[in-house]
């Protein structure tokens, strides 16, 4: 046994000894994947995406690297992580022959109060030896107001409500969920910059409104607080617990004007409302990349026109257990390609069972110069019980349908069904928009275009005038 570990240990010792003969020694020249790191926008506190360099071993030996460290040390924005080692600084780090080893870098913008974006600017130094290199690390940073659950409620105490108005100056980023209370109506105005953490999310309470409010060309985006172009259109980055906007069934008087939401779980939640008045109107608003539902109502009333909600994971336009709803010259649209998609564009329903009792709601929603339409074939869900009144009309629409069965004048007018797919300069064309990576205008050989009935809609979702033959969705066709 002496003799077999007296082996082991020599060997050991002479694998170290070659190991230590086979270090390249002089003026290293490494390589790296990249001479600039580029962290777009991040707001204060909030932290980056994680980016990476790949620093490369040229050599047939082995070269050790003294030190690879940050320029401003501990004062530092940004934080590494060498070969699995987090620190400002790690030393004695050795890459092996014609080997490479990553650093992994982030950043947190600390707060100056400033309403302009600012820049940092720092170096990544990396130390043989007998030489230095170094990478630019370079990030744009933007302070904003921050409201960690804020309660935009009634601060007197009788009852009565107050109103708040978000400010323009600075981008807003809400943390957890906040709530409009009682009475109280929270507006998001024209130039406000709205965004949303992970887990975040606001909910308009008892007889209290939002009012969202963008204007004509300029509208107000809400989205999730990653600004890197890796989250641009990445689906479910805010309200994962009860939705991203949620309108409760004794809130009043909501408007969304002239805005785009996205990139959520579900972008409105409209859950069951009495009153008179609708729940919610929309107007010239865009619902998008959302991991469940674009719109999501309750029996609730809901007037929109010229509204896009498109690709989302669930339906893009849940309207269940009832209500009253007008949608004109809107575009749904479900081209969700994150996973696959079992759940039709647009969901229509009546009633629900708890403990094996099934309920059932009036339900009447109208549906006028409308696309409805996605890469499923059927994207349109019928689900009523007649044991109430179930009423619904599609009246100069597109839709895609697995049937062939609109006759009902009871139900159906002037339906354009599963259009073809028009072969153009031998491209086979989507047979209603231009292009899909642009969003959902139409383009001249459209079969949604000069197909609609004129209406009271006589602008687009940019405002744009429609003609006397007007076209189906949300966008006017522009030669």
């Amino acid at each position: 046994m002496r003799k077999i570990l007296l082996f082991i240990g020599l060997t050991v010792l002479l694998f170290s000894a070659c190991r230590r003969d086979n270090l390249f020694s002089g003026k290293a020249q490494l390589e790296f994947s990249t001479d600039t790191v580029f962290f777009d926008t991040v707001f204060t506190t909030v932290g980056s995406l994680t980016e990476r360099i790949k620093i490369f071993n040229p050599y047939n030996e082995t070269v050790e690297l003294k030190s690879v460290y940050l320029e401003l040390g501990s004062a530092s924005n940004f934080k590494l992580n060498v070969d699995g080692v987090a620190g400002k600084q790690v030393n004695d780090v050795t890459i092996a022959p014609r080997d490479s080893i990553f650093v992994f870098i982030e950043v947190t913008v600390d707060p100056n109060g400033g309403t302009t974006p600012m820049v940092i600017e720092e170096k990544l130094i990396v130390e043989t030896e007998e030489n230095s290199q170094n990478i630019a690390l370079v990030a744009w940073g933007q302070d904003a107001y921050f409201y960690p659950s804020i309660n935009f409620g009634d601060s007197d105490g009788n009852g009565s409500g107050d109103q708040w108005v978000l400010p323009v100056d600075k981008p807003i980023v809400f943390y957890g969920y906040s709530v409009v209370d009682t009475g109280s109506i929270l507006t998001i105005p024209c130039g406000a910059r709205v965004h949303f953490h992970s887990n975040s999310g606001l909910i308009v309470g008892h007889q209290a409104s939002l009012k969202i409010l963008g204007c004509e060309g300029d509208p107000i985006i809400i989205q999730g607080d990653r600004l890197e172009g890796f989250f641009d259109d990445l689906p479910g980055q805010w309200g994962e617990l009860i939705g991203g906007i949620y309108l409760t069934q004794t809130s009043i008087d909501n408007e969304v004007r002239n805005a785009i939401i996205k990139n959520g779980t579900v972008g409105i939640i409209v859950d069951s409302n009495t009153n008179e008045n609708p729940s919610l109107i929309l107007e010239n608003t865009q619902i998008l990349n959302m991991s469940f539902f674009g719109l999501l109502a309750q029996d609730a009333r809901i007037e929109a026109k010229n509204t896009v909600i498109a690709n989302c994971g669930d339906h893009a336009v849940a309207l269940r257990y009832g209500g009253n709803y007008l949608f004109e010259h809107c575009t749904f649209a479900n081209y969700w390609s994150e996973n696959p998609r079992s759940k039709s564009t647009l969901l229509i329903n009546n009633n629900f069972r708890v403990d094996g009792i099934t309920y059932v709601r009036d339900f009447n929603a109208r549906f006028d110069n409308t696309i409805i339409y996605g890469a499923l074939d059927e994207e349109v869900e019928i689900d009523g019980d007649d044991k109430e009144p179930f009423e619904y009309f599609f009246d100069h629409c597109v839709l895609k349908r697995d049937t062939n069965e609109l006759n009902d004048p009871t139900h159906y007018a002037s339906i354009i069904l599963n259009p073809i797919s028009p072969i153009i300069d031998g491209i086979t064309r989507n047979p209603l928009f231009d292009d899909l990576s642009l969003g959902y205008k139409l383009y001249e050989e459209s079969a949604a275009k000069d197909s609609g009935k004129p209406s009271g809609v006589i602008n687009d979702i940019d405002g744009n005038s429609r003609d006397a033959s007007p076209d189906i969705g949300a966008y006017e066709f522009l030669p």
